[in-house]
């Protein structure tokens, strides 16, 4: 009887530590995300949803640290570099995904995806995961969304009209980016305080630029020209942009303006919040890269929104198909994480399971969102999760998303359909190795950070001897930038030839 006792208590004490024990075993994935700026009650509420659910299907739960645009570099990529836990992170080819894959940063992933990612292997066209392996190695996964993007302007029709534009998408009245001032001068005179020009200034991109945003290295400023010839042939020479008479008009276009006052003097700052100046619709155009069928617009505008305005687009750039589309929104998983395995598990769920994808999209139903019918949902006002995170081009599956009230049911479809008369340009599928020349390359950028951003955004004069054009195109040479150019141009002519 004793004996039986004993037993009894020892089972007692066995199960009274197996929840203990069972917590202990689920693994916390800390996932790096790209943000508009985090928002600590409604994350925890939506990691708490999202955990409830992972939870039982894959002993993990999840913890978001979302970092905005403008710090993601000193935060997100700091963090990255000095080795801190990390489980997953944002990447994409625009954001540095070829210096991160180049600095050992981020884990190999083929054989995590033979043995954890069947979801993502049946759902993803394999042009996505072919477009952004290096060297035949899978580095980040994709989201299954647009393979073609195109610059142009989001313009404010509310303002347009105002000033006397009865402006229609893909206006035919602008043809360039030069075509849009009469209208900035009369909105700068109307709203006097206000710059109706608006960009992201850290990326020096611009609407009607003539060459590819691709994985050449166009964060360097190095790149080829994007549309063919007239006979249908590509000149594939690669150059600094920079040495371009096209660059330099549109830097003293840049200045002009900005001595007009259509563009913020803080501008080029990281800290500048173009997002909440177009959510306020304190502005005229913006320069953003689009969708079609005005979904870039619609998308900011929800996320963004702090007053009521209407708004269309106007593509200033031909579709074209380029590598970096491919990889222009991933998740890596660095090597500082200490469970892989959870970590490609849960990717997996981003691209095979609509409840996961909708709760990290737009939270949870009733708290965040509202269900109106099987396909469209509508924020709550006082916790939008939607407005706090990247978007829906950063999560997972688009063809598993809801969609806004405000958006075409059919957004998710039309968006893949969108490339469908897209032009492959011919570098297609073209990705460089920086290993020859990486001393080069951190010189190059350092006077790419000290330089570019002012001149592209008209804060400096073209012509000032110090920080103008021409000390750019010296600093640059003297950096190295034309060994780095050779290096491309070695790599992709061998590349050309072996296609």
């Amino acid at each position: 009887m004793r004996k039986l006792v004993s037993l009894m208590l020892a089972l007692v004490l066995v199960i009274g530590v197996m929840p203990m024990a069972m917590a202990d075993d689920v693994y916390t994935i800390d996932c790096y995300w790209v943000g508009n700026g985090d928002n600590t009650a409604i994350r925890e509420g939506v990691e708490a949803a999202i955990n409830e659910y992972i939870e039982p299907l894959i002993g993990a739960n999840i913890s978001f640290h979302i970092v905005g645009w403008g710090d993601w570099n000193d935060k997100a990529i700091n963090a990255l570099q000095s080795g801190e836990k990390m489980d997953m992170i944002f990447t994409a080819d625009w954001e540095g995904y070829m210096l991160e894959v180049s600095g050992g940063l981020l884990l190999p992933l083929d054989d995590l995806v033979a043995e954890y990612g069947a979801g993502i292997t049946s759902t993803l066209p394999q042009t996505f995961l072919d477009g952004v392996r290096v060297n035949g190695v899978l580095y980040g996964i994709p989201t299954n969304k647009e393979l073609c993007v195109p610059c142009g302007v989001i313009i404010n029709k509310t303002a347009a009209a105002e000033i006397g534009w009865d402006m229609v998408r893909d206006d035919p009245t602008i043809t360039c980016l030069a075509d849009l001032e009469p209208w900035l001068a009369k909105y700068k005179e109307a709203h006097p305080d206000q710059y109706p020009y608006l960009m992201d200034g850290t990326n020096g991109r611009w609407p009607d630029e003539p060459w590819l945003p691709d994985s050449l290295m166009s964060d360097y400023g190095i790149s080829m020209k994007m549309c063919p010839e007239e006979d249908g042939t590509f000149d594939e020479t690669i150059y600094s942009i920079y040495d371009t008479d096209e660059q330099a008009e549109h830097i003293a276009l840049m200045y002009k303006w900005g001595q007009a006052g259509y563009i913020s003097p803080d501008q080029s700052l990281t800290s500048f919040d173009y997002n909440g100046t177009f959510g306020a619709g304190n502005f005229l155009a913006f320069a953003q890269p689009l969708k079609g069928n005005n979904i870039k617009g619609n998308e900011m505008y929800e996320a963004n929104k702090t007053t009521e305005f209407e708004y269309d687009e106007i593509t200033m750039q031909p579709k074209a198909v380029v590598t970096v589309h491919a990889g222009g929104s991933m998740f890596g998983i660095p090597v500082t994480s200490q469970n892989p395995e959870k970590a490609m598990q849960y990717i997996n769920l981003m691209h095979s399971d609509a409840t996961l994808v909708n709760l990290m999209l737009f939270g949870k139903e009733g708290v965040n969102y509202t269900k109106v019918n099987d396909q469209q949902v509508e924020l709550i006002g006082d916790a939008n999760w939607y407005g706090v995170h990247g978007g829906a081009w950063t999560v997972g599956n688009t063809m598993l998303q809801y969609v806004l009230t405000s958006e075409d049911p059919e957004k998710n479809a039309l968006l893949q359909s969108y490339a469908n008369d897209a032009v492959p340009t011919a570098s297609l599928g073209f990705r460089f190795v920086s290993d020859n020349v990486v001393d080069q390359l951190a010189a190059v950028n350092s006077v790419i950070k000290e330089y570019a951003s002012p001149l592209n955004c008209g804060t400096v004069d073209p012509e000032d001897p110090d920080m103008g054009l021409e000390a750019l195109r010296a600093a640059l040479h003297d950096a190295g930038i034309d060994e780095v150019i050779a290096e491309v141009q070695t790599q992709y002519d061998a590349w050309k030839a072996a296609q």
